[in-house]
């Protein structure tokens, strides 16, 4: 291997081992990420449930913080009227599902959106799924962020995300919300929160909430793996190196040395030879004078 092409293979194989570094304390920082996100939820889900007010202000109208979420709140208040909607495509415990979600006026004034339970996606919504019940009630419910609009407008009555915006559109939009009623929720209406219900458990066809996922995936295995191809990365360019060097030591092949077959002459000398050595039996030596003798005398 030429100076110029072991040059560029180190610098190659350099640039892949940074690359596979850099990527597996990428997947670190996403593990240390969500092992902080798991601890906290795991504290907040434990906690004992609090007024909603001592999180969100006396008007129930200050953004929920991100420490608290999941942490349970009390809440009383009434239901808006005939303001069930449809959450579609969100999956429970691996199957495909819908949320009810409706409007609550809570004692506070504020208008919050509940999240009231699950029912297994079919395309049709199940009858009682999105009903409420009238006059006050008493909730005990798990905070949560609102979400981000979705840009997709789904049926009437549907809505794609868990955006108290979303929400009162679609109930405008179908009728529902009208004149001065859909005013005085939008003026009232908490942007940046909403809670899903704990107590009372939901009714048949809808069911409970499970716990939200807790698990620390895989972030820290693929760390380990970048960091294993890092280390083995320069052992194989090592390897190559290697390889290159010894090819380039040899040059051209040596030729093999091929036997040839002995002579005639050669191998009469070789039997010559192995007679030499064989030793004699006694007497031979006189049988072999007499022999010679008579060669003589014949001659």
């Amino acid at each position: 291997m030429g100076r110029g092409r072991l040059v560029g293979l180190v610098a190659f194989l350099l640039a892949c081992s940074i690359a596979c570094v850099g990527l597996g304390y990428w997947q670190w920082t996403r593990h240390v990420h969500r092992a902080e996100q798991v601890a906290l939820v795991n504290a907040n889900l434990g906690a004992d449930p609090v007024p909603a007010a001592e999180l969100l202000g006396p008007e129930l109208t200050t953004p929920v913080d991100p420490d608290d979420v999941w942490r349970p709140v009390g809440l009383t208040g009434e239901w808006v009227a005939d303001t069930g909607v449809q959450l579609r495509n969100r999956p429970v415990d691996g199957s495909n599902a819908s949320h009810s979600l409706a409007l609550l006026r809570t004692d506070a004034g504020t208008v919050l959106v509940v999240d009231r339970g699950w029912w297994a996606q079919t395309d049709t919504v199940p009858g009682g799924a999105l009903d409420l019940a009238p006059g006050e009630v008493e909730l005990t419910a798990r905070l949560r962020a609102a979400e981000p609009a979705d840009p997709r407008t789904g049926p009437p009555g549907q809505v794609f995300s868990v955006t108290p915006s979303a929400v009162l559109d679609t109930l405008v939009a179908d009728g529902r919300l009208t004149g001065a009623e859909a005013d005085d929720v939008a003026g009232d209406l908490a942007a940046g929160t909403y809670v899903m219900q704990l107590v009372p458990e939901p009714a048949a066809p809808l069911h409970a909430f499970p716990h939200p996922d807790t698990s620390l995936r895989s972030h820290l295995s693929y760390a380990f793996q970048w960091w294993f191809f890092a280390l083995a990365i320069p052992v194989a360019g090592v390897v190559l190196a290697r390889r290159g060097r010894e090819d380039d030591h040899g040059g051209v092949a040596r030729p093999q040395r091929v036997r040839r077959r002995p002579t005639l002459a050669e191998e009469e000398d070789a039997l010559l030879d192995a007679q030499a050595v064989v030793p004699r039996a006694p007497g031979s030596q006189a049988q072999d004078a007499r022999a010679q003798a008579s060669e003589t005398s014949s001659a």
